[in-house]
Protein backbone atom coordinates (compact mmCIF):
# COMPACT_ATOMS: atom_id res chain seq x y z
CA UNK A 1 0.00 0.00 0.00
CA UNK A 2 2.48 2.13 0.80
CA UNK A 3 4.78 1.81 -2.44
CA UNK A 4 1.57 2.31 -4.56
CA UNK A 5 1.25 5.43 -3.00
CA UNK A 6 4.48 6.62 -3.38
CA UNK A 7 3.93 5.53 -6.81
CA UNK A 8 1.04 7.76 -7.31
CA UNK A 9 2.85 10.72 -6.07
CA UNK A 10 5.66 9.98 -8.23
CA UNK A 11 3.41 10.05 -11.10
CA UNK A 12 1.85 13.22 -10.39
CA UNK A 13 5.25 15.10 -9.66
CA UNK A 14 6.06 13.77 -13.34
CA UNK A 15 2.72 15.21 -14.74
CA UNK A 16 3.12 18.29 -13.32
CA UNK A 17 6.85 18.33 -13.79
CA UNK A 18 5.63 17.86 -18.01
CA UNK A 19 3.17 20.28 -17.93
CA UNK A 20 5.27 22.75 -15.92
CA UNK A 21 8.26 22.22 -18.76
CA UNK A 22 5.73 22.74 -21.37
CA UNK A 23 4.48 25.74 -20.08
CA UNK A 24 8.08 27.75 -19.63
CA UNK A 25 8.59 26.33 -23.12
CA UNK A 26 5.86 27.58 -24.60
CA UNK A 27 5.55 31.09 -21.95
CA UNK A 28 9.92 31.12 -23.41
CA UNK A 29 8.46 30.71 -27.29
CA UNK A 30 5.83 33.87 -26.58
CA UNK A 31 8.35 35.76 -24.59
CA UNK A 32 10.97 35.25 -27.69
CA UNK A 33 8.57 36.47 -30.45
CA UNK A 34 6.87 39.13 -28.66
CA UNK A 35 10.93 39.96 -28.39
CA UNK A 36 11.43 39.77 -32.16
CA UNK A 37 8.42 41.84 -32.73
CA UNK A 38 8.98 44.55 -30.12
CA UNK A 39 12.99 44.74 -32.16
CA UNK A 40 10.74 44.66 -35.05
CA UNK A 41 8.89 47.32 -33.76
CA UNK A 42 11.98 49.20 -32.64
CA UNK A 43 13.68 48.94 -35.95
CA UNK A 44 10.50 49.80 -38.02
CA UNK A 45 10.30 52.93 -35.65
CA UNK A 46 13.93 53.50 -36.31
CA UNK A 47 13.51 53.29 -39.79
CA UNK A 48 10.39 55.91 -40.08
CA UNK A 49 12.49 58.47 -37.31
CA UNK A 50 15.80 58.29 -40.03
CA UNK A 51 12.89 59.04 -43.04
CA UNK A 52 11.34 62.33 -41.07
CA UNK A 53 14.37 63.92 -43.60
CA UNK A 54 12.73 63.14 -46.84
CA UNK A 55 9.30 62.80 -45.23
CA UNK A 56 8.62 66.68 -44.76
CA UNK A 57 6.47 68.76 -47.36
CA UNK A 58 8.26 70.22 -49.93
CA UNK A 59 7.08 73.59 -48.61
CA UNK A 60 8.46 72.27 -44.89
CA UNK A 61 11.51 71.56 -46.82
CA UNK A 62 12.02 75.29 -47.95
CA UNK A 63 11.34 76.27 -44.85
CA UNK A 64 13.88 74.43 -43.07
CA UNK A 65 16.35 75.46 -45.42
CA UNK A 66 15.09 79.23 -45.40
CA UNK A 67 15.52 78.90 -41.41
CA UNK A 68 19.03 77.66 -41.49
CA UNK A 69 19.86 80.04 -44.28
CA UNK A 70 18.49 83.38 -42.16
CA UNK A 71 20.07 82.28 -39.16
CA UNK A 72 23.49 82.09 -40.97
CA UNK A 73 23.53 85.69 -42.11
CA UNK A 74 22.00 86.90 -38.99
CA UNK A 75 25.44 84.97 -37.70
CA UNK A 76 27.12 86.85 -40.25
CA UNK A 77 25.71 90.35 -39.41
CA UNK A 78 26.41 89.61 -35.63
CA UNK A 79 29.91 89.04 -36.40
CA UNK A 80 30.32 91.56 -39.14
CA UNK A 81 28.79 93.96 -36.02
CA UNK A 82 31.67 92.87 -33.75
CA UNK A 83 34.22 93.24 -36.16
CA UNK A 84 33.17 96.63 -37.47
CA UNK A 85 33.43 97.85 -33.05
CA UNK A 86 37.15 96.16 -32.98
CA UNK A 87 37.75 98.21 -36.10
CA UNK A 88 36.00 101.84 -34.42
CA UNK A 89 37.92 101.18 -31.60
CA UNK A 90 40.81 101.05 -33.21
CA UNK A 91 40.84 103.55 -35.30
CA UNK A 92 39.66 105.85 -32.33
CA UNK A 93 43.27 104.34 -30.64
CA UNK A 94 44.78 105.17 -33.54
CA UNK A 95 43.31 108.57 -33.72
CA UNK A 96 44.41 109.23 -30.40
CA UNK A 97 47.54 107.68 -31.21
CA UNK A 98 48.10 110.21 -33.75
CA UNK A 99 47.04 113.39 -32.05
CA UNK A 100 49.96 112.98 -29.52
CA UNK A 101 52.02 111.84 -32.03
CA UNK A 102 51.92 114.82 -33.53
CA UNK A 103 52.03 116.94 -30.20
CA UNK A 104 55.14 115.59 -28.98
CA UNK A 105 56.76 116.07 -32.76
CA UNK A 106 55.45 119.54 -32.66
CA UNK A 107 57.36 120.16 -29.25
CA UNK A 108 60.67 118.41 -30.14
CA UNK A 109 60.29 120.57 -33.75
CA UNK A 110 60.32 123.82 -31.66
CA UNK A 111 63.44 122.63 -29.44
CA UNK A 112 65.18 121.80 -32.65
CA UNK A 113 64.38 125.32 -33.93
CA UNK A 114 65.78 126.61 -30.45
CA UNK A 115 68.85 124.70 -30.64
CA UNK A 116 69.03 126.35 -34.05
CA UNK A 117 69.01 129.61 -33.09
CA UNK A 118 70.93 128.78 -30.07
CA UNK A 119 73.97 127.42 -32.70
CA UNK A 120 73.55 130.49 -34.82
CA UNK A 121 74.02 133.08 -31.97
CA UNK A 122 77.37 131.08 -31.49
CA UNK A 123 78.42 132.34 -34.71
CA UNK A 124 81.54 130.18 -36.23
CA UNK A 125 83.03 129.20 -32.67
CA UNK A 126 82.77 125.38 -32.66
CA UNK A 127 83.25 122.90 -29.63
CA UNK A 128 86.57 122.80 -30.62
CA UNK A 129 87.08 126.42 -29.73
CA UNK A 130 85.50 126.19 -26.59
CA UNK A 131 87.81 123.27 -25.93
CA UNK A 132 90.96 124.97 -26.83
CA UNK A 133 89.87 128.41 -24.87
CA UNK A 134 90.28 125.70 -21.31
CA UNK A 135 92.79 128.04 -18.80
CA UNK A 136 93.34 124.86 -17.42
CA UNK A 137 93.10 120.96 -17.22
CA UNK A 138 90.42 121.33 -14.60
CA UNK A 139 88.20 123.91 -16.86
CA UNK A 140 89.24 121.32 -20.47
CA UNK A 141 87.85 118.49 -18.66
CA UNK A 142 84.45 120.97 -17.44
CA UNK A 143 83.92 121.81 -20.80
CA UNK A 144 84.82 118.46 -22.56
CA UNK A 145 82.06 117.59 -20.26
CA UNK A 146 79.17 120.23 -21.09
CA UNK A 147 79.93 119.99 -24.66
CA UNK A 148 79.73 115.87 -24.61
CA UNK A 149 76.28 116.28 -22.95
CA UNK A 150 75.39 119.21 -25.48
CA UNK A 151 76.20 116.65 -28.22
CA UNK A 152 74.15 114.36 -26.80
CA UNK A 153 71.21 116.11 -26.37
CA UNK A 154 71.11 117.22 -29.88
CA UNK A 155 71.83 113.28 -30.75
CA UNK A 156 68.86 112.18 -28.90
CA UNK A 157 66.83 115.29 -30.42
CA UNK A 158 67.22 114.39 -33.62
CA UNK A 159 66.40 110.66 -32.63
CA UNK A 160 63.31 111.75 -31.06
CA UNK A 161 62.33 113.44 -33.38
CA UNK A 162 62.81 110.88 -36.29
CA UNK A 163 60.69 108.54 -34.18
CA UNK A 164 58.10 110.39 -33.41
CA UNK A 165 58.08 111.30 -37.80
CA UNK A 166 57.61 107.40 -37.72
CA UNK A 167 55.10 107.42 -35.28
CA UNK A 168 52.88 109.64 -36.99
CA UNK A 169 53.17 107.96 -40.61
CA UNK A 170 52.80 104.88 -39.18
CA UNK A 171 49.37 105.92 -37.19
CA UNK A 172 48.34 107.25 -40.27
CA UNK A 173 49.06 104.09 -42.24
CA UNK A 174 47.26 102.40 -39.50
CA UNK A 175 44.36 104.72 -39.80
CA UNK A 176 43.94 104.26 -43.89
CA UNK A 177 43.95 100.82 -43.30
CA UNK A 178 41.03 100.79 -40.26
CA UNK A 179 38.93 103.05 -42.26
CA UNK A 180 39.89 100.85 -45.97
CA UNK A 181 38.81 97.57 -44.05
CA UNK A 182 35.66 99.14 -42.08
CA UNK A 183 34.01 100.03 -45.18
CA UNK A 184 34.39 97.24 -46.54
CA UNK A 185 32.80 95.13 -43.23
CA UNK A 186 29.75 98.12 -44.12
CA UNK A 187 29.50 96.81 -47.76
CA UNK A 188 29.57 93.65 -46.71
CA UNK A 189 27.32 93.60 -43.73
CA UNK A 190 25.01 95.93 -46.28
CA UNK A 191 24.63 93.29 -48.57
CA UNK A 192 24.32 90.22 -46.26
CA UNK A 193 21.71 92.96 -44.70
CA UNK A 194 19.71 92.83 -48.20
CA UNK A 195 20.29 88.93 -48.80
CA UNK A 196 18.63 88.18 -45.06
CA UNK A 197 15.61 90.21 -46.16
CA UNK A 198 15.38 88.64 -49.57
CA UNK A 199 15.34 85.46 -47.73
CA UNK A 200 12.65 86.55 -44.83
CA UNK A 201 10.68 87.46 -47.44
CA UNK A 202 10.68 84.22 -49.46
CA UNK A 203 10.19 82.68 -45.82
CA UNK A 204 7.39 84.59 -45.36
CA UNK A 205 5.51 83.52 -48.82
CA UNK A 206 6.40 80.09 -48.05
CA UNK A 207 4.86 80.08 -44.53
CA UNK A 208 1.51 81.29 -46.26
CA UNK A 209 1.27 77.68 -47.13
CA UNK A 210 1.74 75.93 -44.07
CA UNK A 211 -0.26 73.89 -42.36
CA UNK A 212 -0.73 74.04 -38.62
CA UNK A 213 1.24 71.64 -37.46
CA UNK A 214 3.83 72.69 -40.11
CA UNK A 215 3.56 76.40 -38.44
CA UNK A 216 4.25 74.66 -35.30
CA UNK A 217 6.98 72.76 -36.65
CA UNK A 218 8.65 76.18 -38.00
CA UNK A 219 7.98 78.07 -34.62
CA UNK A 220 10.73 75.49 -32.76
CA UNK A 221 13.23 75.47 -35.88
CA UNK A 222 13.09 79.31 -35.83
CA UNK A 223 13.29 79.04 -31.51
CA UNK A 224 16.41 76.25 -32.26
CA UNK A 225 18.15 78.48 -34.41
CA UNK A 226 17.88 81.70 -32.38
CA UNK A 227 19.15 79.49 -29.01
CA UNK A 228 22.13 78.19 -31.18
CA UNK A 229 23.20 81.45 -31.79
CA UNK A 230 22.56 82.92 -27.93
CA UNK A 231 25.03 79.78 -27.76
CA UNK A 232 26.98 80.28 -30.09
CA UNK A 233 27.88 84.09 -29.14
CA UNK A 234 28.32 83.03 -24.84
CA UNK A 235 30.88 80.04 -26.08
CA UNK A 236 32.91 82.48 -28.69
CA UNK A 237 32.98 84.94 -25.72
CA UNK A 238 33.99 82.62 -23.17
CA UNK A 239 36.91 80.92 -25.83
CA UNK A 240 37.86 84.66 -26.49
CA UNK A 241 38.58 85.46 -22.95
CA UNK A 242 40.39 82.38 -22.35
CA UNK A 243 42.54 83.37 -24.99
CA UNK A 244 43.36 86.25 -24.40
CA UNK A 245 43.79 86.06 -20.71
CA UNK A 246 46.73 82.72 -21.83
CA UNK A 247 44.99 80.01 -20.16
CA UNK A 248 44.39 77.92 -22.95
CA UNK A 249 47.10 75.58 -23.78
CA UNK A 250 46.16 75.11 -27.45
CA UNK A 251 47.23 71.82 -28.57
CA UNK A 252 48.59 71.53 -32.32
CA UNK A 253 47.97 68.52 -34.71
CA UNK A 254 45.03 66.68 -36.22
CA UNK A 255 42.15 66.42 -34.35
CA UNK A 256 43.24 62.60 -33.08
CA UNK A 257 45.99 64.10 -31.17
CA UNK A 258 43.32 65.67 -28.91
CA UNK A 259 42.67 62.21 -26.91
CA UNK A 260 39.23 62.20 -27.04
CA UNK A 261 37.18 58.88 -25.89
CA UNK A 262 33.80 58.30 -27.30
CA UNK A 263 30.89 60.08 -25.69
CA UNK A 264 28.85 57.32 -24.95
CA UNK A 265 29.45 55.00 -22.62
CA UNK A 266 29.83 51.31 -23.74
CA UNK A 267 29.07 52.62 -27.45
CA UNK A 268 31.28 53.26 -30.71
CA UNK A 269 30.89 55.13 -34.08
CA UNK A 270 29.28 52.00 -34.95
CA UNK A 271 26.70 53.71 -32.95
CA UNK A 272 26.03 56.48 -35.14
CA UNK A 273 23.67 55.88 -38.51
CA UNK A 274 24.90 59.23 -40.60
CA UNK A 275 28.75 59.84 -40.53
CA UNK A 276 28.29 62.58 -42.61
CA UNK A 277 28.64 66.36 -41.73
CA UNK A 278 26.78 68.05 -41.58
CA UNK A 279 23.78 65.29 -42.05
CA UNK A 280 21.66 68.56 -43.28
CA UNK A 281 21.97 71.61 -43.96
CA UNK A 282 22.50 73.55 -39.90
CA UNK A 283 22.99 70.64 -38.27
CA UNK A 284 26.04 71.66 -36.03
CA UNK A 285 26.87 68.21 -35.12
CA UNK A 286 26.89 64.33 -34.73
CA UNK A 287 23.91 62.23 -33.48
CA UNK A 288 24.79 58.83 -31.84
CA UNK A 289 21.51 56.93 -32.13
CA UNK A 290 22.25 53.02 -32.70
CA UNK A 291 20.96 50.95 -29.33
CA UNK A 292 22.09 53.93 -27.04
CA UNK A 293 18.44 54.49 -24.95
CA UNK A 294 19.44 54.51 -21.08
CA UNK A 295 22.83 54.99 -21.51
CA UNK A 296 25.41 56.57 -19.85
CA UNK A 297 26.82 59.78 -21.63
CA UNK A 298 30.65 60.67 -20.33
CA UNK A 299 33.23 63.44 -20.62
CA UNK A 300 35.02 62.60 -23.76
CA UNK A 301 38.06 64.83 -22.13
CA UNK A 302 38.67 66.48 -18.66
CA UNK A 303 37.82 70.09 -18.16
CA UNK A 304 36.00 72.36 -16.86
CA UNK A 305 31.71 72.71 -16.93
CA UNK A 306 30.79 76.00 -18.45
CA UNK A 307 26.90 75.08 -19.09
CA UNK A 308 25.09 72.72 -17.31
CA UNK A 309 21.36 73.61 -17.92
CA UNK A 310 18.03 72.99 -19.59
CA UNK A 311 16.32 74.98 -22.02
CA UNK A 312 12.69 75.36 -22.14
CA UNK A 313 9.86 77.17 -24.10
CA UNK A 314 7.56 79.23 -22.12
CA UNK A 315 4.78 76.74 -21.47
CA UNK A 316 7.38 74.28 -19.15
CA UNK A 317 8.10 71.87 -22.28
CA UNK A 318 11.56 71.42 -23.47
CA UNK A 319 12.92 73.07 -26.40
CA UNK A 320 16.34 73.17 -28.58
CA UNK A 321 19.18 71.26 -27.10
CA UNK A 322 16.49 70.73 -23.92
CA UNK A 323 18.68 69.11 -21.03
CA UNK A 324 22.40 69.68 -22.30
CA UNK A 325 26.01 70.32 -20.88
CA UNK A 326 29.03 72.33 -22.29
CA UNK A 327 32.54 71.57 -21.86
CA UNK A 328 35.33 73.46 -21.78
CA UNK A 329 38.64 71.13 -21.98
CA UNK A 330 41.29 74.31 -22.35
CA UNK A 331 43.06 73.13 -24.82
CA UNK A 332 41.13 75.72 -27.51
CA UNK A 333 38.53 72.85 -27.79
CA UNK A 334 34.80 72.75 -26.22
CA UNK A 335 32.24 70.08 -26.72
CA UNK A 336 28.54 70.19 -26.09
CA UNK A 337 25.80 67.04 -25.12
CA UNK A 338 22.31 67.79 -26.10
CA UNK A 339 19.10 66.49 -25.91
CA UNK A 340 19.88 64.18 -22.25
CA UNK A 341 17.21 62.26 -20.43
CA UNK A 342 15.13 64.65 -18.03
CA UNK A 343 16.69 65.34 -14.66
CA UNK A 344 19.79 63.01 -15.40
CA UNK A 345 22.57 65.63 -15.62
CA UNK A 346 24.97 65.37 -12.65
CA UNK A 347 27.56 68.28 -13.38
CA UNK A 348 26.84 71.76 -12.99
CA UNK A 349 28.40 74.71 -14.23
CA UNK A 350 32.20 75.44 -12.74
CA UNK A 351 32.56 72.14 -11.93
CA UNK A 352 35.99 70.20 -12.47
CA UNK A 353 35.49 66.93 -14.75
CA UNK A 354 37.23 63.64 -15.21
CA UNK A 355 37.88 61.92 -18.43
CA UNK A 356 35.07 59.17 -18.53
CA UNK A 357 33.49 61.20 -16.13
CA UNK A 358 29.23 60.41 -16.36
CA UNK A 359 27.40 63.88 -16.95
CA UNK A 360 24.13 62.43 -17.96
CA UNK A 361 21.82 59.89 -20.05
CA UNK A 362 21.31 59.57 -23.37
CA UNK A 363 17.45 60.85 -23.75
CA UNK A 364 15.11 62.86 -26.19
CA UNK A 365 14.16 66.13 -24.86
CA UNK A 366 14.25 69.44 -26.72
CA UNK A 367 14.42 69.54 -30.56
CA UNK A 368 14.34 65.51 -31.00
CA UNK A 369 12.50 62.69 -32.73
CA UNK A 370 14.01 59.71 -30.84
CA UNK A 371 16.54 59.03 -27.80
CA UNK A 372 19.92 59.41 -28.80
CA UNK A 373 23.12 61.74 -28.21
CA UNK A 374 24.18 65.22 -30.19
CA UNK A 375 27.54 65.71 -29.79
CA UNK A 376 29.35 69.09 -30.98
CA UNK A 377 32.73 70.09 -30.95
CA UNK A 378 33.75 73.68 -31.17
CA UNK A 379 36.67 75.42 -31.75
CA UNK A 380 37.69 78.76 -30.45
CA UNK A 381 33.87 78.71 -29.72
CA UNK A 382 32.64 77.83 -32.99
CA UNK A 383 31.48 74.42 -34.20
CA UNK A 384 33.45 71.69 -36.05
CA UNK A 385 33.30 68.56 -37.80
CA UNK A 386 32.95 66.32 -34.07
CA UNK A 387 34.15 62.91 -36.19
CA UNK A 388 37.26 63.09 -36.44
CA UNK A 389 37.62 63.98 -33.26
CA UNK A 390 36.02 60.92 -32.60
CA UNK A 391 39.07 58.78 -34.78
CA UNK A 392 36.83 58.64 -37.77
Amino acid sequence: MKNKVLFTIFIVIILISTHFFIVFAANKSELQQESSNLQTKIDKTKQELGEVENNLSGVMSQIRDLTVQISEYESEIDDLNSQISNLENEISEAEANLKQAEEDFKVQQKRLEDRLVALYEMGETSYLDVLLSSASITDFISKYYIVSEIAEYDNNLLDSIEEHKNAIEAAKKTLEESKSQIETLKKNKEATANALKDSQAVKQNYASELTEEENAIKEQLEQFEADKRAIQAELAAIAAREASSGRTTVISGSPSNYGYIFPVAGCSLANISNKSYPSYRGHTGVDVNINVVGKSVVAVKSGTVVTSTALRNSSGGYRSYGEYVVINHHDGTMTLYAHMLSGSRTVSRGQEVAQGQVIGIVGSTGNSTGPHLHFEVRVNGSCVNPLPYLGY
